[in-house]
């Protein structure tokens, strides 16, 4: 399911300020499926990055961008995702991600969670634990980290809980993920595709 994610504009006051808005979108490579006098919807939520560079890309055109609040806290929570779930994140006993995004965003965790499930479709558990999951295939095809390290790195409480999730979530078995490392390393080492 795709989800529309609004952004608000203020100057947009004809058609030819649609155009603009449309072509410095088209320039940064950001996808959108409506734009309207003083709003664009877009597939996804921009990270920070991006929401600054169309900041100072609708500046140079005379527009200001305004965020509402919903869309600026799921793109909070998105970005502390991130963060803590990079692979080096230095996790302390006890460590409960509510407590953390309680505390960066000096809110409530219910209330935070209740505005990302209805602004995303889905909860914000449910989210970590994909995010994790990708992050965890990321790493199993891309490095030689054994299993142990991994869960580590994403916080898992060891190995054997990582790969529980895992199957429960993707239905395969981590080994699948190795063995692709595997197939991509013979591929790069064999005498065939030497220059």
């Amino acid at each position: 399911m795709l989800s529309n994610y609004k952004i608000f504009i203020k100057g947009m006051v004809c058609d030819r300020c649609i155009l603009a808005v449309k072509e410095a979108l088209h320039e940064l490579w950001i996808p959108v499926t409506g734009i309207a006098l003083g709003q664009v919807t877009t597939i996804t939520a921009l990270s920070e990055p991006d929401m600054d560079t169309l900041r100072e890309k609708l500046a140079l055109l005379g527009f200001t961008l305004l965020e509402d609040k919903k869309t600026k806290l799921v793109r909070e929570v998105k970005n502390l995702i991130d963060q803590v779930y990079s692979g080096s994140y230095d996790f302390p006993d006890n460590f409960r991600f509510s407590e953390v995004v309680s505390s960066a965003l000096n809110k409530d965790y219910s209330m935070i969670s209740n505005i990302f499930s209805e602004a995303e479709g889905v909860t914000l558990e449910k989210y970590i634990k994909e995010y994790r999951v990708e992050k965890v295939k990321e790493l199993l095809v891309y490095t030689d980290e054994t299993l142990s390290d991994i869960a580590f790195k994403l916080g898992y409480s060891s190995g054997a809980h990582l790969s529980r999730q895992f199957k429960d979530q993707t239905g395969l078995n981590t080994s699948h993920f190795k063995e692709i490392r595997k197939s991509k390393q013979a591929l790069t080492h064999h005498p065939d595709n030497r220059s």
